[in-house]
């Protein structure tokens, strides 16, 4: 999901950096490599090594150790960027309401298995909508927009098919990714 974001903020806002369109990829590869590759890898390592049982992390408990790394890596990756001159304001406020929604899940992961994957596809249109509201005359969200809501079905409609949550599991994390991300704009930048 925050590859999603930064392809839509670096290519559908018209004034969101003055990077070229190479230096644009360049930043949404660096996203995707260190928000999805390494998560990835990091959960298949603890599949091979035994850490978990399988990697739909069914169990809650499953999912302790996992989440606890991939969000200080989101940590990290947060207190790196920052000052990058590449980075603008608006971006560096978006990669933290996403470090944001991975702590907080994490955190009600060890209460309660709220849905990570709701709040990530929500939190993706939760920042379209802000910044749809934030910066009307400069974007063009009108697809971004279109395939998030697509996204979001597809997602929770998975989620419960897959009997991988329960309703109130998907809405919660929804809500939560919906509203900080959608907070993070519309107060923050």
């Amino acid at each position: 999901m925050p590859t999603l974001v930064f392809y839509t903020l670096l290519f559908h806002l018209g004034s969101s950096s003055n990077l070229t369109d190479k230096g644009r990829w360049t930043v949404v590869s660096l996203i995707f490599v260190t928000t999805c590759v390494i998560p990835v890898l990091t959960v298949v390592m603890f599949k091979a090594t035994r850490v978990i049982r399988d990697l739909n992390m069914v169990n809650r408990t499953d999912r302790y150790i996992p989440f606890v790394f991939i969000t200080l890596f989101y940590v990290v990756v947060s207190y790196l960027i920052k000052g990058q001159e590449w980075l603008t304001p608006l971006m560096y406020n978006c990669f933290l309401a996403i470090t944001t929604v991975v702590v907080l899940t994490n955190g009600i992961t060890f209460k309660w298995k709220i849905s990570a994957h709701a709040a990530g596809v929500a939190g993706w249109l939760g920042f379209i909508v802000a910044f749809q509201n934030q910066f009307a005359s400069t974007n063009t969200l009108f697809w971004p927009l279109v395939w998030s809501v697509a996204l979001c079905g597809l997602v929770f409609w998975s989620r419960l098919f897959l009997k991988a949550h329960k309703p109130a599991e998907i809405w919660a994390g929804a809500t939560m990714g919906f509203l900080v991300c959608y907070a993070a704009v519309v107060f923050f930048s």
